[in-house]
């Protein structure tokens, strides 16, 4: 009867572990570590790993927002990744709710992929994530409607006056030149509404903004993950895909 595998070692992992136990003489090497599902990359100054978010639990919690001030709310993500969130968001509000979606994110590659793939979509038909069929006015929305409103940055979180690198931004549209440096500082003061889907170790970092944003009148949501320094908040969603509300202090 073959061994059992080794109590918390997942199968496909058993081969590895076992070669150690029948050759004593490998015990010298670095025993191989279980691969983590995300894929850290603290080397390079990034503070969470990229995980995009789901669409459904994405479309929930839109239906949980309420953007109350019109020509002025507008969305800020924090770590934005490869923008989706944004470009949903952009999808689900009309400009008359949500004027501005704008993402930040260390990751220049990751940003710069994200642009090529929606600036490419003006040109193509792309599937309409709201239909079952390939349909060209999606295009047409992309080009009058979501490009206007959308920003994408490269820089550091962190910081708050260190100049931002543009990616995408509507003035990139009209070709037209940008005023003067956008700084974290600038977003979050614009911002109605933050967006976070970072490990609880890079939302610990991210604190002192998140509450002055709160004092300053905005929201924040936090997808996954409770921010226990934060109060006033809605929970929503079950244990594998929860999501929180955090309201401006009264």
């Amino acid at each position: 009867m073959p061994a059992e595998p080794q109590q918390g070692i997942a199968p496909e992992h058993e081969e590895e572990y076992d070669r150690y136990k029948d050759n004593p003489d490998l015990l010298g090497e670095e025993i191989p570590k279980v691969k983590r599902f995300f894929s850290f990359d603290w080397a390079n100054g990034f503070i969470s790993p990229f995980r995009p978010t789901p669409q459904d639990v994405l479309s929930n919690l839109f239906g949980n927002i309420k953007f109350s001030t019109p020509g002025k709310d507008s969305l800020l993500d924090l770590g934005c990744g490869d923008g989706l969130v944004l470009l949903q968001a952009l999808q689900t509000f009309p400009q008359s709710q949500l004027v501005r979606a704008v993402g930040v994110d260390l990751d220049r590659p990751l940003l710069e992929a994200a642009r090529d793939k929606i600036l490419q979509s003006k040109s193509m038909t792309i599937e309409d994530p709201d239909s079952s069929h390939s349909t060209s006015n999606y295009n047409d929305t992309i080009e009058s409607d979501i490009l206007p409103r959308l920003e994408l940055y490269h820089g550091d979180l962190l910081d708050k006056d260190e100049a931002l690198s543009s990616i995408i931004t509507p003035s990139m549209t009209r070709e037209t030149a940008i005023d003067k440096p956008m700084t974290m500082r600038r977003l979050v003061q614009d911002c109605s509404h933050i967006f976070v889907y970072l490990l609880p170790e890079a939302l610990s970092k991210l604190v002192p903004l998140l509450l002055e944003s709160l004092e300053q009148g905005k929201f924040v949501l936090s997808m996954q993950w409770e921010i226990p320094e934060l109060k006033r908040y809605q929970t929503y969603g079950d244990a594998d895909q929860r999501y929180y509300i955090y309201s401006p202090k009264a």
